[in-house]
């Protein structure tokens, strides 16, 4: 049942879409990069007031070695994720940046959530040995805990991309503050131990090797408590990343998310037994020229399928492909061309030696074509021309092709074989679906970013691709479309069991290539062949000039041959020209234009 197929594919997609949503999580940094330059040492001193205020010094010593620098880069992050709704934040000032003796250019700002510390002249460059001493303040940063009050500072960070030959740091205590202590070293969430030496009021860090690029030391001193003034943290509502933080798993998003996914996607399915299955006739007795009572097709439950001898209401070929698939395609236009010659319109002859074959028009009137034959027919031979092959039709048939499909489908709703044209319905259908997945995409950024509430956007996302799937399924036949459809079937089934007919055929050679182009639309050429194997057609066949004997299994290959040859052709577009040059074939590497880059200060 196609209703079944399209939604197994349907869920299909549903569920991989849904577990990449659920599975689209944060990820951890990585300092990434290795450049010629190396951190000398890195010395951090850390005075604690009894306000629990920070004051910092950064002793940065570096060598560039033979590079040109302007300076370094500083950045000290200032907003943390305190817990699923609020931030911890720090407030920093920064008082001075010198080189030891001497104040140094900088520029501070914030850029996401960081505080940016830009050290050097933008007219001057340095090579070699340089140091920079920054200085600045934190509040916020002390950590309150029942028996004692702590200081947990990371002192160089794991970002810098270059490797650190040393860190060190002091932290100093007011009197009579200091507990305990503890350092660590290594990449994030590393518990290997640095050293540190203890004293009354201050405590001294040392790391035990050399740290690379994503790699850091963490200090911890934990004071008596009372001795200094820890106020509560500095929080305010958390604010969310993409896609981190936007798809919270809780009862509110999943609940939600579930809600619109069982709605939308009820009410597509609502709309496909309402709108999207074919009429049928309530009973048997009818006339296809006056109107019956008809009902929506029982859903599960299917009329058998009776063999038809012949085409029904001697429809063409590609009406029938039309009422049988709902889809004027190329293999609809090569039967219809392959119909004007056997009913003596052209002949089809073999081009000897090449894999390519010549339309030949024949002399005199055209008279009794539909629309869509007619176009096709003078499109073929346009400007007067006599003849054509297959090969010069690529790039420049592309027109008359779209414009034979357009009126096979007219033709199919004049004989009001569909309730709507199926070609626009799947547009449209398309069209709804492609805006439905747009909103859900914004929803999910909305909401991901407001609340994490990433997965109802997610679920209307969802909707959106369950209507793409199904687009094919939204197109209905009318009760007279669905009746011709059904015994389009029947005659289908003939022509694909032909061989029980055999009998019948040699009484009756010529019926090979009347119904010949019937078995192009319904892809069973190899069998209606099969089934006269052994019977002279030759005397039906003043229309096909072939390199060999008339034969049916002959000519059925090179049928399918020209079948997909020609669908290759008819449907090629016309080359375009671009702008650019480059020489020899056109370029690239990037192809022209601008090409992006940069580097380091």
């Amino acid at each position: 049942m196609r209703i079944a197929r399209l939604a197994l594919s349907a869920f299909a997609a549903l569920w991989l879409i849904l577990l990449t949503a659920l599975l689209w999580g944060p990820r951890d940094a990585v300092a990434g990069g290795s450049e010629a330059w190396v951190i000398t040492s890195f010395h951090s001193d850390i005075g604690v007031a009894t306000d629990s205020t920070l004051t910092i010094n950064e002793d940065i010593q570096v060598d560039f070695g033979g590079l040109q620098k302007h300076g370094i880069f500083r950045t000290i992050p200032l907003r943390y994720r305190y817990d699923s709704t609020k931030d911890r934040f720090y407030e920093l000032t920064v008082q001075s940046v010198t080189n030891g003796t001497t104040p140094l250019q900088h520029n501070d700002y914030i850029d996401s959530d960081n505080q940016v510390i830009k050290i050097g002249d933008p007219d001057r460059t340095v090579s070699g040995r340089q140091r920079y001493v920054i200085s600045y303040t934190v509040r916020g940063a002390m950590n309150s805990f029942p028996d004692h009050d702590e200081l947990f500072w990371n002192v160089d960070g794991p970002l810098w991309p270059v490797p650190k030959q040393t860190v060190t740091a002091t932290v100093h205590l007011p009197t009579a503050a200091f507990q305990k202590a503890a350092c660590y070293e290594g990449p994030p969430r590393s518990t290997a131990a640095c050293q540190h030496q203890d004293g009354s009021d201050s405590v001294s860090f040392t790391s035990t090797r050399r740290l690379g690029s994503g790699e850091q030391m963490s200090v911890v001193t934990a004071l008596n408590k009372g001795v200094v003034t820890v106020p509560a943290p500095l929080l305010e509502e958390r604010k969310r990343s993409f896609p981190q933080d936007a798809f919270e798993v809780n009862p509110l998003t999943v609940g939600v998310g579930l809600l619109l996914l069982v709605a939308g996607v009820g009410l597509i399915i609502r709309f496909w037994l309402v709108h999207g299955r074919d009429r049928a006739y309530l009973t048997r007795y009818y006339h296809t020229n006056d109107p019956a009572p008809d009902r929506p097709e029982p859903v599960f439950q299917h009329e058998p399928v009776v063999v038809e001898f012949e085409p029904p209401q001697n429809l063409r070929p590609a009406e029938l492909g039309l009422i049988l698939d709902e889809s004027a395609d190329t293999k609809d236009v090569t039967a219809t061309i392959v119909d004007l010659a056997v009913r003596g319109f052209l002949t089809i002859s073999e081009v000897p030696g090449k894999h390519d074959w010549l339309l030949t028009r024949k002399s005199g009137e055209v008279p009794g074509l539909l629309p869509y034959e007619r176009t096709l027919f003078y499109g073929l031979f346009a400007n007067g021309r006599q003849q054509v092959k297959i090969s010069e039709l690529k790039g420049t048939f592309q027109s008359t092709l779209r414009s034979a499909e357009g009126e096979v489908y007219a033709d199919a709703m004049s004989r009001k074989f569909f309730r709507a044209r199926p070609d626009l319905i799947r547009l449209a259908t398309i069209g709804v679906a492609i805006l439905i997945a747009l909103v859900g995409a914004g929803l999910t950024f909305l909401l991901g970013v407001t609340f994490g509430g990433g997965l109802i956007g997610v679920a209307v996302i969802l909707v959106g691709v369950v209507l793409l799937v199904m687009h094919s399924a939204m197109a209905s036949r009318t009760a007279p479309g669905r009746e011709v459809m059904q015994k389009t079937l029947g005659f289908r089934l003939y022509m694909t069991t032909a061989e029980k007919y055999r009998q019948q055929f040699a009484e009756k050679a010529e019926i090979f290539t009347q119904l010949l182009p019937y078995a192009i639309v319904f892809g069973c050429v190899s069998r209606w062949a099969k089934a006269f194997e052994g019977i002279d057609t030759s005397a039906s066949n003043n229309w096909y000039v072939g390199n060999a004997p008339f034969q049916a299994a002959i000519l059925s290959s090179s049928l399918e041959s020209m079948n997909s040859s020609l669908s290759g052709a008819i449907a090629s577009s016309p080359p375009s020209s671009g702008s650019s040059s480059g020489f020899g074939g056109g370029g690239f590497s990037g192809g022209g234009g601008g090409g992006g880059g940069g580097g380091s200060w």
